[in-house]
């Protein structure tokens, strides 16, 4: 059934039936019941203005933590933007002139340049420093011809400025990094907290950047924001104010306060200090002024406190309004109840002949109208469009249709910003996302950067597609284990790109659900490769690839800890190239190096099965740590590997026990209360015994 008809027979049929009756029962009960009620009234009303107070104070209070977190993140943006356009902008001088100019006349092309580039914002200026410490082109000044040295320098905070900078610029390229400086334009040595984006320029070993003072950033948000918390206005004299807990009033009255002023009543200002406290904000009561009059009536306020800039955030409403709404619904109640018992009769039948007609009419009017405002609103809403006003008739649908077009409006402005922000994020955040088996279902551009695979060729794979044949099963054992459980995985995992190479990310896995019924497995990752190979590198020897000393002197602390918890029988091999001096004597130090290689190498093949860790301890002594079954395992163990190194065959006539490299090897085993001093000391009196026995051999300490 169409509305205009269902409204037509429902007017009709509705309004014969009862409209006497209803007219009398009405007008009587509404009225006793208002009475018995005028209290409750007031409580309800009182509720809901306090509804509407906290609601219009939270509206405000959510877009300053808005703006605040958007300001913040454009003054990253621009910040990387000015620094990538003064980067550019000195290679393209260096590429145009390194094979025409010297290196110094290139240098101050590039400092003349960027030096004088001028901001909007005075305070703003680009800086060269080199990445050992010297200033290039400092607070505006050029420092190419006179030899400033600033490594040392460090801000009121006690952080060493330039230290922070260069180990970004050459650790990871570019980056954000926050310190305390003087302001150029203040004459004083004051510092404020500066925000600056660095980037390193490899040509010279410089690192160039530019900053922001956070202290101006954040003014000119305060500036913007009170702006426009004073124009806001709902109702008929509904206004927003703004004071600190500093005694400042900032929105006093509706209006913004410029200079600020001092409030003018502080026990009012400690109410709201006190209730503003507490996390959700809270009501006071009080006495006010009303903007047209000097007359103090009683007001009830919510207050809200915005923490970080110490804002107290409210609005009110005054009570004696709701007093004189409540008796002028009292009244107005009252005489349309008599009005409507004098009149209502006289026109009770006039109203019946004529309402089948109105209703008819009037129905088929709303149909069309609402037919053609459905219309309107599904093409603004597939469209992205706002509705036509225009083609509207009522008032109330033209209205209706405005407050839509606003929402349709922020709904097109929060699309916008959320493809941006997708976009952003697909673009620098190493994501996946696969099915309950691991299969992948999605990935993010940055994920395919780093993997080398595209999304067609990621798609629809397992993701044991990057995994590292290195990792053991028993590590992703581990992980399925704690995802089944629906825990969160956090680790580090060794990973390999499309060409082969490794790269090592810090991951979080988390399931994901969907109707309370888990449906797969989201997986954030951060690049940790840099991170990765420094740890190796300090606990690598550079010429074998052996783990080194330093690694050897915490391992073995660690395995004794292992083994006296365990129970376990650990042992350590001393192991030394005899004769191993004379070799470099004879063939030189290159080929002593390859054969120091070639023994590495056997070590490291030979144990790669066996639960152990090999060290290349220095020189020509090595070390192997490892859990044997018994001590007679741990000595043919070391006798297999001495017969190994013999039939490398590598040539060595200034030996006195054989024609080729031979190994004398020191066994000892971890004895109870044995310290790591004792168990090594242990190890090197048998590789000495070993030696003193005429070399090639196997002994154990006893």
């Amino acid at each position: 059934m169409k509305i205009s008809n269902f409204i037509s027979k429902s007017i009709f049929l509705v309004s014969i039936i009862s409209v006497i009756f209803v007219l009398l029962v009405t007008i009587l009960l509404q009225y006793n019941n208002f009475q018995k009620e005028s209290g409750e009234i007031k409580k309800t009303y009182l509720e809901q203005k306090k509804k509407h107070l906290e609601k219009e104070v939270e509206k405000v209070y959510n877009y300053i933590q808005f703006k605040e977190k958007e300001i913040n993140e454009k003054l990253k943006i621009d910040l990387k933007q000015k620094v990538d356009n003064a980067y550019n902008t000195a290679m393209f001088i260096y590429k145009q002139y390194k094979d025409k100019k010297s290196d110094d006349e290139i240098k101050e092309l590039i400092v003349n340049v960027l030096k004088n580039y001028s901001f909007s914002n005075k305070r703003s200026y680009y800086f060269i420093n080199s990445n050992d410490g010297r200033a290039i082109l400092f607070n505006k000044n050029d420092y190419l011809n006179t030899y400033k040295h600033i490594w040392n320098m460090y801000d009121s905070k006690g952080e060493y400025i330039i230290r922070k900078q260069s180990a970004i610029a050459l650790k990871k390229g570019a980056g954000f990094v926050k310190n305390h400086f003087v302001k150029p334009d203040i004459k004083n040595s004051k510092q404020f907290p500066k925000l600056s984006y660095i980037r390193n320029f490899e040509p010279f070993n410089w690192h160039i950047g530019t900053g922001e003072y956070l202290d101006d950033i954040e003014e000119l948000a305060k500036d913007e924001i009170l702006n426009y918390i004073a124009s806001i206005r709902y109702e008929e004299s509904g206004y927003i104010f703004i004071n600190t807990i500093y005694k400042k009033a900032l929105i006093f009255n509706g209006e913004k306060q410029s200079p600020i002023i001092n409030y003018p009543n502080y026990e009012l200002l400690k109410k709201q200090i006190d209730t503003s406290s507490k996390k959700e904000g809270g009501f006071i009561k009080y006495k006010f002024k009303k903007l047209d009059s000097q007359k103090e009536y009683g007001k009830i306020a919510f207050v809200k406190r915005f923490e970080k800039w110490g804002w107290i955030i409210g609005t009110g409403a005054y009570i004696d309004e709701i007093d004189e709404i409540i008796e002028q619904k009292k009244l107005f109640l009252k005489n349309s109840v008599f009005f409507q018992l004098e009149l209502g009769f006289l026109f009770i039948l006039f109203i019946i002949l004529i309402i089948y007609f109105i209703s008819q009419k009037t129905s088929s009017l709303i149909n069309s109208h609402i037919e053609n405002f459905i219309n309107e609103f599904d093409i603004a809403t597939k469209e992205f469009k706002k509705i036509n006003v225009h083609n509207l008739v009522y008032k109330e649908f033209k209205t209706l249709a405005k407050n839509l077009n606003k929402i349709l409006e922020q709904r097109n402005s929060d699309y916008e910003k959320l493809d941006n922000y997708t976009k952003i994020l697909n673009e620098h955040v190493i994501s996946s996302t696969t099915d309950l088996n691991g299969i992948i279902t999605d990935v993010s551009q940055a994920f395919c950067d780093i993997t080398g695979y595209t999304k067609e060729e990621l798609i629809g794979q397992s993701h044991n597609i990057i995994r590292h044949p290195e990792i053991e099963n028993d590590f992703y054992k581990n992980i399925w284990e704690e995802l089944t459980r629906n825990n969160v995985f956090k680790g580090e995992i060794k990973n390999r790109k499309k060409d082969g190479e490794i790269y090592w990310v810090d991951i979080i896995i988390q399931p994901i659900y969907e109707n309370n019924k888990k449906v797969g497995y989201t997986a954030i990752k951060h690049d940790i490769t840099d991170k990765k190979r420094i740890e190796e590198f300090s606990i690598t020897d550079e010429l074998t690839k052996l783990y080194n000393r330093r690694y050897f002197n915490i391992k073995i602390e660690d395995d004794i800890k292992i083994a006296k918890e365990e129970n376990s029988l650990l042992s350590l091999f001393m192991i030394d190239i005899d004769y191993f001096k004379d070799y470099n004597d004879t063939y030189g130090h290159q080929q002593g190096d390859e054969a120091l290689f070639k023994v590495a190498n056997t070590l490291k093949e030979f144990f790669k099965d066996i639960d152990s860790y090999s060290f290349r301890l220095g020189g020509e002594e090595f070390a192997v740590l490892l859990y044997p079954k018994s001590k007679e395992e741990a000595i043919a163990l070391a006798t297999q590997f001495k017969e190994k190194v013999k039939n490398l065959h590598i040539r060595h006539d200034s030996s006195k026990v054989s024609s080729f490299i031979t190994v004398s090897c020191g066994v000892s085993f971890l004895e109870k209360d044995m310290k790591s001093k004792e168990f090594y000391i242990s190890a090197d009196k048998a590789l000495y015994k070993a030696k003193e026995s005429g070399r090639d051999k196997v002994s154990t300490f006893c």
